[in-house]
């Protein structure tokens, strides 16, 4: 189903109020004791782990095995006070496109500190809203040594000892390791329910780089049809492509889990050949009013902030109006909200 799109739309279109206490800022003991809405012919609250009990035994479920690093360097000028450098990208062993906060950005070479050593870095390009900066050191290296988790924004709070491991998927590869945010939709499943899903039902995995796009406010000008995102890298194998055309060809639904890997699907649809394209890609596209949809039928996903560009690539996918209702219902209910809260499955 196509949901026609407005000349133009609006960020403000997409608003809700959501209680702060909905907000969930931390997650729970146990990841699959999330709930899970399911956006049928009614709205029906679920335990995350009856989530293969929704879905058909023809489905093909895609996985992002992405791995998110640790991402926000806090360093220290040579006067004292605190600069951070957020990786959101990185270009080769020493350079990557960051986001600062503290820094002098017309002083292109400057030495900063972490707790235990120096760092030299050379800023030498401006981008958008970001800057490309080369670093005397292998970044992998620096961000796995001194980085913290780059926890949400929104959370307001610091990086604490359980976000280590649970704002991380646990199928996460160490070979994908490129992400500065989580894909949120997969930190519901835990080993037990991950297994059971790859023995019971068809699954394949993708990877795209999560940047912090994500958590980006959109413009308060209008969105048209012209309007792009933030890049984001992925790939899919030849073997993937293969399952995912075949399933395609026989017309059986393919679930994406989590908007990442919807995104990933979509953007490697060749409208010519009529199939995925495998290999290493990129994408800015936009997903929201008007955007046909080729590859995914099916889309498990969290509960997404207000007036966001994930709140319209849901509601483009199962209609805005349905979008909003479950919201409401959702709020209702007191289900838990954005990345460490409660999911939601949706159709097309």
């Amino acid at each position: 189903m196509i949901h026609p799109m407005q000349k133009d739309i609006y960020k403000s279109d997409y608003d809700y109020e959501i209680p702060d206490e909905l907000i969930a800022r931390y997650p729970l003991k146990n990841r699959i004791d999330s709930k899970l809405l399911s956006c049928n012919k009614s709205f029906n609250i679920h335990d995350f782990s009856s989530l293969p009990s929704l879905l058909k035994k023809d489905d093909l479920v895609v996985f992002n095995e992405t791995k998110v690093f640790k991402a926000r360097l806090i360093l220290h000028k040579e006067s004292g006070s605190t600069a951070e450098i957020f990786v959101n990208k990185i270009i080769s062993k020493y350079e990557a496109e960051c986001l600062t906060k503290g820094l002098n950005l017309k002083k292109k070479v400057q030495i900063l500190k972490t707790s235990t050593f120096p760092i030299k870095i050379n800023i030498y390009d401006k981008r958008n809203n970001s800057v490309l900066i080369k670093f005397n050191q292998e970044i992998k290296n620096l961000c796995e040594n001194v980085g913290k988790v780059p926890i949400p924004p929104y959370l307001n709070r610091e990086e604490e000892e359980i976000d280590k491991t649970r704002y991380q998927t646990v199928f996460a590869k160490e070979s994908k390791n490129a992400s500065a945010a989580a894909p949120t939709a997969s930190l519901h499943f835990d080993d037990n329910l991950y297994e059971k899903i790859k023995s019971d039902l068809n699954t394949c995995v993708i990877d795209l780089s999560v940047g912090l796009g994500t958590f980006k406010p959109l413009p308060d000008e209008p969105i048209n049809n012209s309007s792009k995102l933030h890049e984001e890298n992925f790939y899919i194998s030849k073997n993937t492509a293969e399952i995912i055309n075949n399933h395609i060809k026989n017309k059986k639904r393919v679930v994406a889990i989590g908007t990442t890997t919807l995104r990933a699907l979509e953007s490697a649809w060749d409208s010519d050949s009529q199939i995925i394209l495998p290999g290493n890609q990129s994408t800015d596209i936009f997903i929201k009013e008007g955007f046909k949809f080729n590859v995914v039928s099916a889309l498990v996903t969290n509960f997404h902030l207000p007036q966001s560009s994930l709140l319209m690539l849901v509601s483009a996918f199962a209609g805005k109006e349905l979008i909003f209702s479950a919201y409401k219902y959702a709020i209702e209910k007191k289900l838990r909200f954005f990345s460490y809260g409660d999911a939601m499955i949706i159709e097309r």
